[in-house]
């Protein structure tokens, strides 16, 4: 047996069984009827204590947490649960269309694991929790860090069901594994709508609608006094449209990888929805999201609100003519934005769209990647709007024929041409006194 399904068996023994199973059957109690007779029920234990005293309860168990414990590790606190929450993190990345200085509310942070990860991708991130200790804890990991302690990182306790954040807060909520345990999640989808900006996304990382019934589930409730609360989408996704949320989608995806040889994988190349490791990938996928809930809440047209301190959606066009002189190359014409995303005025730090060039010499080999920088426009340029431009691109010092790319730039984001963008390039000869177009 390989080692990747002795795994897989490993971990998805309780599941590797046909659809018509015994959890799969109790979903439907646990959905429609309650708690099954026996089991101890997620919604007594929220309701018996008030939202002060369950925040205490977790103030204790971080209590006995210092900066050994395999918890302050996360999301490397071991190998099983690393694969779980870091393809976890991807999926929510590869859909949360992060920016540069986006604000992000990251909702019952724990030990600010993942504060630190958002942080390091350039948001200010607030980092909020029931627990001060926990908080405590995240900041220290932080600030003992060289690579972490300028981060742009708030830390804020919660101390009751509303948000202490003004409305529209906000551009991305991320809430990873935390839902599940708040005694009232109707109250906080909608608290997520009211410090949501237009435009924003919430995420979250989630178990299923089984989850309370779990033998793990049972014995934390049992031991701990912590709601393991269920996750049904289909009470989620209608509070969430009752709270204002335009939109409500759902990852399906699969942590484990499909293992195969040459052949079977170019046989999935080659027939994917047929082959045999296309079949092994959608089981996979669907075992795991038997108790798996990634979901997305929109508020808003999220794309409309895309600007160039990403890199999703930055497309132009250039119409210019180029033309050589006694200082130069001087190019004029105009640039059309031709994506989704706007662009920054060229004088607003990160995410600004200024004109770059590359310099090669006549074998196409690089000199200078930043040879030269020209402004675009002091205002912002929407979709499909288009902006004269006229610039000087002068002589390099020690070449008489070389290569000019001339293309945009969002400054410390990415340069048009790693996208669609096709930039324009000139032919200079300084001998023969002129400039041509390729």
């Amino acid at each position: 047996m390989r080692i990747a399904d002795f795994l897989r068996r490993l971990v998805w023994s309780s599941v590797d069984r046909p659809a018509a199973s015994r959890e799969h059957e109790t979903a439907e109690a646990v959905g429609r009827e309650g708690i099954p007779t026996g089991f101890l029920d997620f919604r007594e234990l929220a309701d018996k204590y008030t939202f002060q005293q369950h925040a205490e309860r977790s103030n204790a168990y971080f209590s006995r947490i210092d900066l050994n414990s395999p918890v302050v590790r996360k999301p490397f606190a071991s190998p099983l649960e690393a694969v779980e929450l870091a393809t976890g993190v991807g999926a929510i990345l590869s859909n949360l269309f992060l920016f540069q200085g986006a604000h992000v509310l990251d909702f019952g942070a724990g030990g600010c694991w993942l504060s630190r990860i958002l942080a390091l991708l350039g948001c200010q991130v607030t980092a909020a929790d029931v627990s001060t200790n926990a908080l405590r804890l995240g900041r220290e990991l932080l600030e003992n860090d060289p690579l972490s302690k300028h981060l742009q990182v708030a830390y804020v306790p919660l101390l009751d069901d509303r948000l202490p954040f003004a409305d529209a807060s906000f551009d991305r909520i991320v809430c990873f594994d935390a839902l599940h345990h708040c005694p009232n999640q109707k109250s906080v989808v909608r608290e997520f709508f009211r410090v949501l900006r237009e435009g924003g996304i919430a995420a979250f990382h989630e178990p299923g609608p089984n989850h309370s019934i779990k033998s793990q589930s049972q014995q934390e409730m049992q031991n701990f006094e912590v709601v393991e609360g269920n996750i049904v989408m289909e009470d989620l996704s209608q509070q969430a449209k009752l709270a204002g949320f335009s939109k409500v989608e759902l990852a399906v995806y699969a942590v484990n990888p499909a293992i195969v040889s040459l052949d079977d994988f170019n046989q999935f190349m080659n027939a994917p929805d047929g082959s045999g490791p296309g079949k092994e990938l959608l089981m996979t996928a669907w075992r795991e999201s038997e108790n798996r809930r990634l979901f997305f809440l929109h508020k808003g047209d999220v794309l409309s609100r895309i600007d160039s301190r990403s890199p999703v959606g930055l497309l132009a066009r250039f119409d210019v003519q180029a033309e050589f002189s006694a200082s130069g190359v001087t190019v004029r014409g105009t640039v059309t934005n031709t994506g989704a995303a706007s662009w920054l005025p060229s004088d607003q730090g990160p995410g600004s769209v200024n004109i770059g060039v590359h310099l090669y010499d006549d074998t196409a080999k690089l000199v200078d990647y930043d040879f030269a920088r020209c402004t675009l426009s002091g205002q912002r340029t929407g979709q499909g709007h288009v902006v004269p431009v006229e610039f000087l691109v002068p002589f390099p010092e020690s070449l008489d024929q070389y290569l000019l790319v001339v293309d945009l730039v969002a400054e410390c984001i990415t340069w048009f041409e790693t996208g669609c963008s096709v930039p324009v390039r000139i032919r200079v000869n300084c001998a023969a006194g002129y400039c041509q177009m390729q």
